[in-house]
């Protein structure tokens, strides 16, 4: 059996009450909770929260069950492992299920094909599959600001070197995490990545970024879609 776990906090430091903002006429939450309850992958689907407008907003939808997590597992420092693994400890007394995707209430440009291969790619338990960007531009030539206004290599050496010569890096696209039972709870996990389009999602961690997502959202599907 496979579930999904949204995993939303209240105490959203960037944006406020980002996982219940409205985003293209909905809460974001609620907005891409229907979207991954009409790809019909999961047999359940679950959230875990400490806040009670969250619930709230919630009770609306048809989550399988609301987890009320510890105010501990809210804080600014705690893992999305700590937290998933909490939810398992309590879903296993009443369930049978093997595979787990962790969705980030924000994720609202999340494609099926990129959580079903996410699947695919689990091939041994410790797998844990998630989607990444690539870096627009070398890592190894990045400035960092010093006295204010100098800017300075963070890697003199690569300074001079031309950008083809570098590998491609990438990063965690925030939408999502595929595993086994198994895998959420061992430490010495094999993570693989589903590499995305570029400009394709934007993980949204301030205004800038959520502007971007609606922009994206709106030119792929238009304008207050309620879906």
């Amino acid at each position: 059996m496979k579930i999904a776990i949204f995993i939303a906090r209240g105490n959203s430091r960037r944006i406020k009450n980002k996982n219940i903002k409205l985003f293209n006429g909905l809460p974001i939450l609620e907005k891409t909770y229907k979207l991954i309850s009409s790809f019909k992958i999961f047999d359940k689907i679950f959230l875990s929260t400490d806040s009670p407008k969250i619930i709230n907003l919630a009770k609306n939808l048809k989550f399988d069950e609301i987890i009320k997590r510890p105010k501990k597992l809210g804080l600014n420092n705690v893992s999305t492992i700590e937290v998933i693994n909490h939810s398992i400890e309590i879903l296993k007394k009443k369930y049978d299920f093997k595979y787990i995707s962790c969705i980030y209430p924000c994720s609202v440009l999340v494609e099926k094909k990129t959580i079903l291969y996410s699947f695919k790619k689990i091939r041994k338990a410790n797998d844990f599959v998630f989607p990444i960007l690539e870096y627009p531009e070398p890592i190894e030539q990045s400035f960092k600001i010093v006295n204010k206004d100098k800017l300075k290599y963070i890697y003199p050496k690569y300074s001079k070197q031309g950008t083809e010569k570098f590998k491609k890096k990438y990063y965690d696209a925030g939408q999502f995490y595929s595993s086994t039972v198994k895998g959420w709870k061992i430490s010495n996990k094999n993570f693989k990545g589903i590499p995305l389009k570029k400009y394709s999602t934007v993980d949204i961690d301030d205004i800038d970024d959520w502007d971007f997502a609606n922009y994206l959202y709106i030119k792929k599907n238009g304008k207050n879609k309620k879906k």
